[in-house]
């Protein structure tokens, strides 16, 4: 199992297309990293994935999620130009959140963690978010 560094919460949150139920985890001790005035960009890496009746993965598509997680963890852990602030996995599509420094480096570092897993249909969006509006939208509000 993924020992993701950091403090993290989960909660269920419901798709916005349909009723289906999305798990988010979403890390909660990051205000060294909101301090620091370099994280400016938000990357969503996404992983479409044929889910069940329910939108969940898999058994063998939760083995290669699983795996994907564990890469990006020990790469950023190592050098972390880049923080993982949420993961939500639901509606047949597993979600990878980061703040980073650098898009340059942050895409030499994906393909690095990637490296020896298989190509997989990987789905990337980036966005300046200097005051990572995005991730506090996300906190639960309760």
């Amino acid at each position: 199992m993924t020992e993701l560094n950091g403090e993290w919460l989960t909660y269920p949150a419901e798709s916005v297309d349909n009723d289906k139920t999305i798990i988010v985890t979403i890390r909660t001790d990051v205000e060294k990293f909101r301090k620091d005035s370099h994280f400016i960009y938000r990357v969503t890496v996404g992983l479409p994935y044929a889910g069940d009746a329910k939108g969940m993965p898999d058994e063998k598509d939760s083995a290669i999620i699983e795996q994907v997680t564990e890469a990006f963890d020990v790469t950023f852990k190592k050098d972390p130009i880049g923080v993982m602030t949420e993961i939500s996995t639901g509606d047949d599509r597993r979600e990878w959140v980061f703040q980073t420094r650098s898009l340059g480096i942050f895409n030499k570092k994906i393909n690095e963690a990637l490296a020896s897993l298989p190509l997989l249909p990987l789905e990337f969006d980036a966005e300046e978010d200097p005051d990572w509006e995005l991730y506090t939208e996300a906190l639960p509000t309760e």
